[in-house]
């Protein structure tokens, strides 16, 4: 699963890393560890509007959703599962036209050593930021007449590193090497769309606790 993100990078360094244009203010930027359960505004590139750099919040609002779906959707959407994202309707209209870039700088996962839960960071050995694999969904307010736009980040089965260290659910975010990222936001079919959704090589990532692991819990594993 993919719940937490860190977001380091300034907003010129998004924009030069990604070649597209942030409008927004460089303080609404997120900064620092965001938790999906608050549905922050993160760094997002929409297929829609491939050279702009948006700030739109996590967990993906159906555009059919009702007023009243809408207000507990969003904790069950913070990831779509790739391989049965063209089954679910939550998520099949939007994988299909409406694909995104979710930018980090790299993600939270917990491993569990007996009774103990151990965090780490998770991100590329390439310095920067990178995308993850995302879809989102626009929502027009039913009262207020907003429109809302939110995503959700696909997961797929861990490779052998997040397989040690996500070691109850096994699972990952789909992250996009940088040569994938300008095909996943263009037009393709369904068939096209499932070869990105695989395990990222183990070899190009790292993973680093966040806190010392003391000899205790090493004992425990």
């Amino acid at each position: 699963m993919c719940y937490y993100t860190d977001q380091t990078s300034a907003k010129k360094s998004l924009e030069k890393r990604f070649e597209a244009q942030a409008l927004f203010e460089a303080s609404l930027l997120p900064s620092g560890k965001q938790s999906g359960f608050s549905h922050p505004k993160l760094p997002i590139i929409t297929q829609a509007k491939p050279g702009l750099i948006q700030l739109i919040s996590w967990g993906l609002i159906p555009a059919w959703a009702t007023a009243e779906q809408a207000s507990t959707l969003p904790n069950q959407t913070l990831n779509a599962k790739s391989e049965t994202i063209f089954e679910k309707a939550s998520f099949e209209p939007s994988v299909l036209r409406q694909r995104c870039l979710v930018l980090v700088d790299g993600f939270f996962e917990w491993q569990t050593r007996g009774k103990e839960k151990i965090e780490y960071r998770i991100e590329l050995n390439s310095p920067g930021p990178f995308a993850l694999a995302g879809i989102y969904a626009i929502w027009m307010d039913p009262i207020t007449r907003e429109f809302k736009p939110s995503f959700s980040i696909l997961t797929t089965a861990a490779n052998p590193l997040m397989e040690e260290i996500h070691n109850t659910k096994k699972r990952m975010p789909v992250i996009l090497s940088p040569e994938a990222e300008k095909s996943w936001i263009s037009p393709m079919p369904s068939e096209e769309i499932k070869s990105f959704l695989k395990p990222f090589d183990e070899q190009k990532m790292q993973a680093n606790p966040v806190k010392p692991i003391l000899e205790e819990q090493l004992s425990l594993f």
